[in-house]
This record gives C-alpha cells, sequence and structure tokens, in this order.
C-alpha cells in the first residue's frame, strides 16, 4: 500500500472515532433533542377533561341516568309495597298493572337501563297468580251453580207448560159439559139435577149452589118451567195443573105452558157463564160457577 493510501484510511479512522465519541459523550445527549411522536389518541368514547363542555355534558347524561334508575327503584318499592298492603282476596292483576303504571315513563337513552315488566321476580308473581285464580275458580263454581239452577228452572217450566198443555183440552171440554150440564133443567125433576150437580162439582160447591138456588127453583116450578141449554163456545182465561178458570157461552131456551100460546117456541136466553174448574184426580170438576 502506498504512503498516501495508508494516510487517508488513517484519516478516516480518526474520523469514525471521534464521531463515536461524540455520540457517547453526555453532552452529546443534552443537546440532542428529543423526537416528537405523534401518537394516536385512542377512542375511548368519553370526553377529555380537557374538553369542556363536552365532559359538563357526560356528567349531565350520567346524573339523569342515575336519576332515572332511583325514580325506577323507587316505583318499584311502592308498587311492592301496595301489593303486600293489599289483602290477598284482592290481590287480581289489575294491582300489578297499576303498579307498573305507575312508573315514571324512561328517557330514550335509559331504555335499555330500564327493567323490562317481564323482569318482576316470579315470587312477586306467585302473590297474586294464586289468589286470583282462586277468585277465578270460585266465580266459575258460582256461575256453573247458578246455570245448573237456571237449567232446571226453565226444565221444571218447561215440563209444567208441557203438562198444561195436555190439561188444557181437557178443561175446555168439561167447562162446555158442565155449564150444559147446569143450565140444563126440569122443574118437575130437580132430583136429576141435583144428581148431576153432585156428580160434577166439588162437595163445598154442591151444596152452595143447591142451597143458593131453592128460591128460583120455586119459581120456575110454579111455572112449569124446562130449561135446555145449548154451548156455543168457550175459552180460556187461566190455566194451571190444578185450577182453570173458563168462559162459556151458550143459548138457553125456556119453555112453559103459561107462555105456550104466546111464545110456543120457548123465551130464548144468551147467557156468559164463568165456570172454575180444580183437578180431582185425572179429572176436572166445578169449584165455582157464576152467570155473567
Amino acid at each position: 500500500m502506498s504512503p498516501k493510501a495508508k494516510l487517508g484510511r488513517a484519516r478516516d479512522s480518526e474520523d469514525a472515532t471521534a464521531a463515536y465519541a461524540a455520540s457517547t459523550s453526555p453532552d452529546a445527549h443534552a443537546a440532542e433533542p428529543e423526537p416528537v411522536v405523534e401518537t394516536a389518541k385512542k377512542s375511548t368514547g368519553e370526553p377529555s377533561p380537557f374538553d369542556a363542555e363536552e365532559f359538563l355534558e357526560a356528567n349531565r347524561r350520567n346524573r339523569d341516568k342515575m336519576r332515572a334508575a332511583a325514580a325506577a327503584r323507587r316505583a318499584k318499592e311502592e308498587a311492592r309495597a301496595r301489593r303486600r298492603e293489599t289483602p290477598w282476596w284482592r290481590r287480581t292483576p289489575a294491582v300489578v298493572a297499576e303498579a307498573v303504571e305507575s312508573q315514571p315513563p324512561a328517557r330514550d337513552a335509559d331504555a335499555a337501563t330500564a327493567p323490562p315488566v317481564d323482569d318482576v321476580p316470579t315470587a312477586t308473581r306467585s302473590g297474586w297468580v294464586v289468589p286470583a285464580l282462586s277468585v277465578l275458580l270460585v266465580a266459575a263454581l258460582v256461575a256453573a251453580g247458578v246455570f245448573a239452577y237456571l237449567y232446571r228452572e226453565a226444565d221444571d217450566r218447561a215440563n209444567a207448560a208441557d203438562q198444561v198443555n195436555q190439561l188444557r183440552p181437557a178443561a175446555v171440554e168439561s167447562a162446555k159439559q158442565y155449564a150444559g150440564d147446569l143450565m140444563t133443567y126440569d122443574s118437575a125433576d130437580f132430583g136429576a139435577l141435583d144428581s148431576r150437580i153432585a156428580d160434577i162439582s166439588t162437595p163445598e160447591f154442591a151444596k152452595d149452589f143447591i142451597e143458593g138456588s131453592r128460591q128460583a127453583r120455586e119459581g120456575s116450578a110454579n111455572a112449569e118451567a124446562v130449561a135446555t141449554a145449548v154451548v156455543k163456545d168457550a175459552g180460556v182465561v187461566s190455566i194451571s195443573s190444578t185450577e182453570a178458570v173458563l168462559i162459556v157461552a151458550l143459548d138457553q131456551t125456556i119453555t112453559s105452558p103459561q107462555t105456550a100460546r104466546d111464545l110456543p117456541d120457548g123465551i130464548p136466553y144468551q147467557s156468559r157463564v164463568k165456570i172454575t174448574l180444580t183437578r180431582d184426580g185425572d179429572r176436572w170438576v166445578i169449584a165455582d160457577f157464576e152467570v155473567i
């Protein structure tokens, strides 16, 4: 190697040594400024304390959340207290619904923190569910009993109506026959009339009718009157399984030797009688008779 080349290599070595010494000295570290490293701000969702307005707004939101949560807790405690004070027989779903409606509405921002209605503890729900079911069961039993009673009453009324409908034709026919029998007589033989009356009447009516018509019979006997009745129609006023009241229309003709020359066909009368029948075993008999 030439002397010139050796000299250049020596200079390069000295420069490198000097540079290393300068970089490792304390003065060199003090004088050299530190590089500014830009770090990306992490997005935490919370405003920096140095952002005053955002920080205050965050505090307000947190305060509102805490107030809403406290109000919800108070409402829930009040609802529980009302349920505890309510007698068991009045613990119905309406009580729980009233407690739920009494809670203040949650803000949109706090909807996620508000306790849902379905989160009512199972023990609390069972506190009113069992009494409510008991009340419903009792009401159902009462309704079933009332329904059975009404059904029985309706069935009895239907049976009674059927029975009355079956008795109606016999009552009409009996009233027609009995009215004709009582309004037809021969004054020369009132004994036959009395026999018919006793056969188709109650004992009380037969006795009263015979005794009450003695004066009329005397007049008919003096005139030698003969009465003949023809029934025209009959209608039911009222009827039950034991008694029937009917109106009977009939035409009656009375003849007498004393009026035969002037009225050879007799004296006609149009009569209406009210007849009351009562059941005697399997037939109707007269209980009252009145000319109207």
